[in-house]
């Protein structure tokens, strides 16, 4: 978005700042993401009056109508539309000239050293606490050429970390060319020197995307696969696609080809019937899986789903409890998890410089500190972190 506002001729602020236009790209997964949106846009109305206040995104999607007559917005743009932006503007009589573009002549623009490519949008899973569907539609997938030229584009522009992103990634498919396809062509791009996956849903290509890792020079060693609960009941009342018993075995398959696999997953506390038993079942396998990095979430009900028809709601209380138990735990886990690598060579592309010390993260993605001279930064630095030698690993 924020390139097609470039190729249009407008010049981009940071946000707070005064602006003639403010985009908000929203969120409805959940009923306080929402929220959290609309309170951005309240803020920006009651700081400048005269600035145009886009929403756009899923929340535009799912409630453009209403987020209008309420006044939280001046325009709305859903999923089709929010890549149009300055042509959008036009319609409304706003800087009528502007430059007519495409999306895929125009290279995005990120803050970070890391640039994300979206691949594959809309989901036909419909677990039952999701909106995404509602929100995204079916499936469909970007043209394979299209996807490998903007990579292309964002090397040249000094890139070295991809990332491939999706609403549900491991569905991605043009005719017959899958993600591990696009990750082969990605990988012989001059210039691309990293790629990380968003996040893999277990029943689609989880276990080639494995074992093409094992065998990769450049797909960062860690995989995010989300798990929601480690429940067998809670796991049929979300509608999930698995069993705990095939999600331990995925696990152990990933960790046996590489065993110091940096592993994510997402767990959603206080679904409704989630008993002391469920959770502790969930809690038992969060203990037992060699995790490096958990979200957690906490449930909401979400109108327009299955599951806020379900019965057996949890309260607010309970889920706040269950929350800061699995927080907890997941900090002790990544913890261990980077101690692992002591005294073993890790690499850490520097995304941030100030006074000698670079952050960045390393290709399990473990967030590093490390010794560094300006010119360091978007390098990518091998070191061996020792205890008490200036490297930090957190």
């Amino acid at each position: 978005m924020a390139a097609s506002f470039k190729a249009a001729g407008w010049k981009i602020v940071p946000f707070g700042q005064a602006c003639d236009v403010c985009v908000i790209n929203t969120c409805t997964v959940t009923s306080k993401a929402e929220r959290d949106c609309l309170r951005l846009s309240r803020s920006v109305k009651r700081s400048n009056k005269n600035t145009k206040v886009i929403l756009a995104g899923c929340a535009a999607e799912v409630n453009g109508e209403r987020l209008i007559k309420e006044g939280w917005a001046d325009i709305t743009a859903g999923q089709d539309v929010k890549f149009r932006l300055p042509e959008l503007l036009q319609t409304h009589n706003f800087k009528t000239e502007t430059k007519v573009f495409r999306r895929h002549d125009t290279t995005p623009v990120f803050d970070s050293t890391r640039a994300l490519i979206k691949v594959q949008d809309g989901c036909d899973f419909c677990c039952s606490y999701c909106i995404v569907p509602s929100a995204r539609g079916q499936p469909t997938s970007r043209a394979f050429h299209e996807i490998i030229n903007e990579a292309k584009a964002l090397a040249d522009h000094g890139y070295k970390e991809i990332v491939l992103t999706g609403a549900n990634l491991g569905c991605y498919r043009d005719h017959s060319r899958q993600i591990t396809d696009l990750l082969d062509k990605v990988e012989n791009i001059p210039g691309i020197s990293r790629i990380r996956l968003s996040s893999i849903e277990l029943s689609t290509v989880e276990h080639e995307i494995i074992d093409y890792m094992t065998n990769s020079d450049k797909l960062c060693r860690s995989i995010h696969i989300p798990m929601q609960s480690g429940d067998n009941n809670i796991l049929r009342l979300m509608g999930r696609r698995y069993t705990v018993e095939q999600y331990i075995e995925l696990i152990e398959y990933a960790v046996s080809r590489i065993p110091l696999l940096g592993l994510g997953t997402d767990i959603l506390v206080g679904f409704p019937g989630e008993t002391e038993e469920a959770f502790d079942n969930t809690l038992q396998l969060v203990n037992r899986l060699p995790f490096s990095n958990l979200h957690i979430f906490s449930y909401s009900k979400r109108p327009g789903t299955k599951a806020a028809e379900i019965t057996g709601q949890v309260d607010e209380k309970t889920k706040k409890c269950r929350s800061r138990t699995l927080i907890d735990l997941g900090k002790r886990k990544k913890q261990l998890f980077a101690q692992k690598f002591i005294g073993r060579e890790v690499s850490v592309l520097i995304e941030n410089v100030q006074r000698n010390t670079g952050s960045g993260w390393t290709g399990e993605y473990i967030q590093a500190e490390i010794p560094v001279s300006k010119g360091n930064y978007n390098q990518i630095i091998p070191f061996i972190p020792h205890l008490f030698s200036g490297y930090v690993l957190k």
